[in-house]
């Protein structure tokens, strides 16, 4: 699989999980503190005999168990990032039906909150910049007051805005641009996560090949 540099991993979002979920790293107990799509953000008392280790956690009486590499830690080895570099069995649709469950209700947690009413919708403004049949994904950006989409070839999240697949349904995009709308840096962040979601098939992490 080819490796991510590490400002490209920057640009993928984490959701914060609270309360934490306990979970094995190898045959060390971790807490998951922040997990997305190809990553999450554990602490930890032992330090880890390796580099490449199998995280194991049960969400909804489902087991999900993802192989990792341990990216980083600090904090007198209390605190470890984890990039996912294979999914053991069914755990990558796991993973991802998961989180499709926590951002959705932190999304509407959010949008239901005194004061974070969402706001009328402007007009999505579509660019027919012609860029292939093969785009597969649609960044809807919000600049001076206005939606505008185009079709792109990468799934890269921007600044302002959100990038989803293309075959997402165009209800679901509207609603989620008047959430965005309405959204303070957090809301807006947890809107990208929820994106990446929709794009995670493209950058799905290969299951473990049994020997």
């Amino acid at each position: 699989m080819q490796q991510m540099r590490p400002d490209e991993r920057r640009e993928f979002q984490r959701l914060t999980v609270n309360p934490p979920i306990a979970g094995m790293l190898g045959s060390h107990s971790v807490a998951i503190h922040e997990i997305g799509v190809l990553g999450a953000r554990v602490k930890h008392d032992d330090d880890f005999d390796s580099d490449q280790l199998d995280l194991r956690f049960t969400y909804a009486g489902r087991q999900i168990e993802m192989r990792c590499q341990v990216v980083r830690t600090s904090g007198g080895a209390a605190e470890s990032g984890l990039r996912f570099v294979a999914a053991i069995a069914d755990s990558g649709d796991k993973l991802r039906d998961m989180l499709g469950i926590l951002v959705g209700k932190e999304i509407d947690r959010r949008r239901t909150s005194p004061g974070r009413e969402p706001l009328p919708s402007h007009n999505v403004d579509g660019d027919n910049t012609v860029r292939g049949a093969d785009a597969g994904f649609l960044t809807y950006r919000f600049e001076n007051g206005r939606w505008s989409k185009r079709a792109v070839f990468l799934p890269e999240q921007p600044s302002t805005g959100f990038t989803v697949a293309r075959t997402s349904d165009s209800d679901e995009m509207q609603r989620l641009c008047r959430v965005y709308e309405a959204s303070d840096d957090e809301g807006r962040r947890l809107i990208r996560l929820f994106a990446e979601l929709s794009v995670s098939d493209a950058l799905a992490i290969p299951p473990v090949v049994p020997s």
